[in-house]
């Protein structure tokens, strides 16, 4: 079965195995949002975050339900993965002389991408079940984004630690893993965090890909006015560049007036807000690529100068890598996922990665301009090699779904920005 019965629908007829489904997507979500700061610890260091737990709830949902199957297609890729990175590991633990590659890290890799090899069966309403799951998915970041403005207005008034980072008060039995910037200074402000989310980086991400689905849907003037404000807020590169990118597609005539009305609007907000919402920080951000000690530079060029200096640096490193978890075991640098991808797996890594995730992405033919921020945030924006958040959101927003077709814009409210954006 797929979600089109697992959602709310006057035609729904609910049974508990298709609100398996519907309960498993609206953890998924929860997930994202109100508990990303929280994980199950295994161990000191390690955590698993709910994201992977939703992601199997998921799978389970659509498997006790004989709602999914698996792909074979992706099935042979996610092989691909699993035996390239073996032999990574293999040689490098065989070969190499400090012997710092993780068993553990290649099995976390290996439990992370299994999914993707599940895709819902086919249905006549599979597209109508996508846009009720995708309008879900609007209305929890929307929600995010009132806290999100509520923080960053609140903080003048209330000073207290927990308005941007409540992670001390979570037990540590429940607490998520990780090193976060979590509380980030922008002068006399705090960039906003959404207040459930670990950083403004993920935040301004959600808030842009948010505003990405609405546009293609219902177009909702209040809701992408909220939507933008709350990226303002965030004051992070993160989302406004995968917004940036994302809206050049597709591509085509239309894409000039896209680009010309976008900096239209950019400039207004800029010239009647711009000082007390200082977003001139934002725009003086684009400085920081030439500075070795700013974000940017520590994101995008520091770890593609990485892999060109140790690429060739043992026999097989070209093409298998250094293996699992050695990026930050050898060198102090952000773990982007490009470089860490390149640096631990090779070019055989990259290439049998990138099948996947592309795949993975394009598979079910949703809207390009989707694509297009999934792959960009996945690839550049962060580590999320192995950030079960970002590959949930993947998994959700495209992976689970099977091959998706242009609705009526006549029968569909709000779908007439889908017939432009999705090639057939």
């Amino acid at each position: 079965m797929s979600l089109a019965v697992a959602l709310p629908s006057s035609e729904a007829q609910f049974t508990p195995r298709f609100n398996a489904i519907a309960v498993a997507f609206v953890f998924a979500l929860l997930a994202l949002t109100l508990l990303d700061r929280f994980g199950l610890a295994v161990s000191a260091t390690f955590s698993v975050h709910p994201t992977l737990i939703a992601m199997y709830g998921l799978v389970a949902a659509m498997t006790i339900g004989n709602a999914g199957r698996i792909h074979p297609g992706m099935g042979l890729l996610y092989v691909g993965v699993v035996t390239v990175s073996g032999m990574s590991l293999v040689t490098n633990a065989s070969f190499d002389y400090r012997q710092v590659a993780s068993v553990g890290s290649w099995l976390l890799l290996a439990v992370m991408y299994l999914p993707f090899i599940m895709v819902q069966d086919a249905k006549a309403d599979s597209t109508e079940a996508w846009q009720r799951a995708m309008r879900l998915f609007v209305a929890f970041m929307l929600a995010i984004a009132v806290a999100g403005i509520a923080q960053y207005f609140g903080q003048y008034a209330i000073h207290a630690p927990w308005l941007f980072d409540f992670t001390p008060y979570i037990p540590a039995s429940i607490r998520s893993s990780g090193t976060y910037n979590t509380t980030n200074v922008v002068g006399e402000h705090i960039k906003s965090n959404g207040f459930f989310l670990r950083e403004a980086s993920g935040f301004s991400f959600y808030m842009a890909f948010a505003l990405m689905v609405e546009t293609t849907l219902a177009k909702r003037k209040w809701v992408m006015a909220t939507l933008a404000l709350a990226l303002v807020l965030s004051y992070s590169g993160s989302g406004l560049l995968a917004l940036a990118v994302a809206m050049l597609f597709p591509l085509g005539q239309r894409t000039l007036w896209r680009v010309t009305a976008a900096a239209v609007v950019g400039c207004a907000v800029v010239l009647v807000f711009g000082e007390a919402l200082n977003i001139q920080y934002t725009l003086d951000r684009i400085g920081e690529f030439g500075s070795d000690r700013s974000s940017a530079y520590c994101r995008f060029i520091a770890p593609g100068k990485l892999v060109l200096e140790q690429i060739d640096s043992n026999l097989w490193s070209t093409l298998l890598g250094h293996g699992p978890g050695t990026t930050q075991k050898m060198f102090d640098v952000c773990e982007t996922t490009y470089g860490k991808l390149v640096f631990e797996y090779g070019l055989l890594g990259m290439l049998a990665f990138g099948a996947l995730i592309v795949a993975a992405i394009h598979r079910s033919q949703v809207p390009i301009r989707l694509r297009v921020a999934l792959m960009l945030q996945w690839l550049l924006l962060g580590g999320n090699l192995l950030a079960p958040e970002s590959l949930l959101l993947i998994f959700i927003t495209c992976a689970m779904w099977p091959r998706l077709t242009a609705p009526d814009p006549s029968t569909t409210k709000g779908s007439t920005a889908w017939a432009t954006t999705i090639p057939h």
